[in-house]
């Protein structure tokens, strides 16, 4: 009996749906996708016309790795690899993966890079460079000594959702107020807030090596609110930081599978800002499948079929995120549609995220993208000319 490859997924994405589950099919072994929102995945991948032969979907509380293992053994499943792409599933992931000897991440380490305070507690520990900072349960009143300005966050938040820099204390009053208006039961973090450019490290490991794939450096809108304006693959700021952020990642634990983490240039140096123990996401993940020459899903599935980490080549095609912000709320009433274009060295995605006639509420995140275009090109002059040249054709009308 062929042992299956078992994936766990929350919420249906496109890089699980169109990514992942296409990829894991090509290995020819049994497929299983195990959810707490089976007829979601289902429905996702109907509508993404994507077919994955072979697939079965079973429902259970993803969250409880006994609940899982308990449910493979009842089915009679080994799993010949298990494999998650979800923030909130890695710490049960690596269980798992445990649990049936699968190639896999440390679930300590899991649980500390998906917890913002427990992350911040081990840099601590480990001597690394780290902000001041302060866990406010429900309720909690702020620390006297809090050093202004700080950014105010979840603990276990997710992109720049209800991530706000207070300059005194009556606006860390106002935000915590709102805050738990709106979400009684969660704790908050404070953090000293660290002024500096922001890039990303993208990583591979095989438990034994990690390596350094590339980064993107980032463009954010002005504070208060840290929204993502743009990233430009392997910028000048990525570059020239990478040994001294590949130094950090390691050193916290991170040696295993696929790894996205932010980083803060300080005056003093780079400083890790958040690690996202899955691959990067917001459609970069498809960026840099077609980009890199191995691609990127079949990467990161091999090293969960415990292959060893291939020495990768690089590239030298230029990319770029751009993301398209609303500027204020309101009703869409035009806007341009998505397509997609390739032409000798040239690659052109636009994803329209609204439709005309929704209703745009701003939330000052990633929720207020209207739309998101990403490009590739033979080298960074080509690039900035393309990207001229398909930004202004761009239109949308809020009213």
């Amino acid at each position: 009996m062929q042992r299956p490859i078992v994936i766990l997924s929350h919420v249906a994405t496109h890089a699980v749906c169109e990514g992942f589950l296409p990829t894991a099919q090509r290995h020819g072994q049994p497929l299983l996708l195990l959810t707490d929102h089976a007829q979601e995945h289902w429905r996702h991948l109907a509508d993404a016309q994507v077919t994955v032969d072979g697939l079965e979907i079973l429902e259970c509380d993803v969250f409880n790795p006994l609940a899982v293992i308990e449910l493979l053994h009842a089915h009679g499943q080994r799993p010949l690899a298990v494999f998650s792409n979800s923030d909130h599933l890695q710490t049960s992931c690596a269980l798992i993966a445990e649990a049936f000897a699968c190639p896999g991440k440390d679930w300590q380490i899991c649980h500390a890079a998906k917890n913002k305070a427990e992350m911040r507690e081990r840099l601590q520990r480990l001597g690394l460079p780290g902000p001041w900072f302060k866990v406010l349960t429900p309720g909690a009143q702020p620390p006297a000594d809090a050093p202004f300005p700080l950014v105010a966050k979840p603990r276990e938040g997710v992109a720049s959702l209800d991530v706000q820099l207070c300059r005194n204390a009556a606006e860390l009053a106002d935000y915590c107020a709102a805050f738990w208006q709106r979400q009684p039961s969660r704790a908050l973090l404070l953090e000293a807030y660290m002024e500096g450019p922001l890039f990303t490290l993208e990583t591979l490991g095989d438990g034994q090596r990690l390596q350094a794939i590339g980064g993107f450096d980032v463009t954010l809108s002005p504070p208060p609110h840290f929204v993502e304006l743009e990233a430009r693959w392997n910028g000048p700021l990525s570059r020239a930081n990478r040994s001294a952020a590949l130094a950090q990642v390691a050193a916290f634990g991170v040696n295993f599978g696929v790894c996205h983490s932010e980083f803060i240039l300080t005056a003093n140096g780079p400083v890790l800002v958040e690690i996202n123990y899955r691959s990067i996401g917001d459609g970069r993940e498809f960026l840099l499948d077609r980009l890199l020459p191995q691609g990127w899903f079949e990467r990161i599935l091999a090293l969960h079929l415990g292959e060893p980490l291939d020495d990768s080549e690089s590239s030298s095609a230029a990319a770029l995120v751009h993301y398209l912000v609303a500027p204020h709320g309101g009703r869409l009433l035009a806007a341009s549609g998505s397509f997609r274009q390739e032409d000798h060295g040239y690659w052109t995605d636009y994803c329209a995220l609204h439709e005309v006639g929704e209703e745009i509420r701003l939330s000052n995140s990633n929720k207020d993208y209207l739309g998101v275009l990403r490009l590739i090109a033979p080298d960074e002059a080509a690039l900035q000319g393309h990207f001229d040249a398909v930004r202004s054709d761009l239109r949308w009308e809020l009213a």
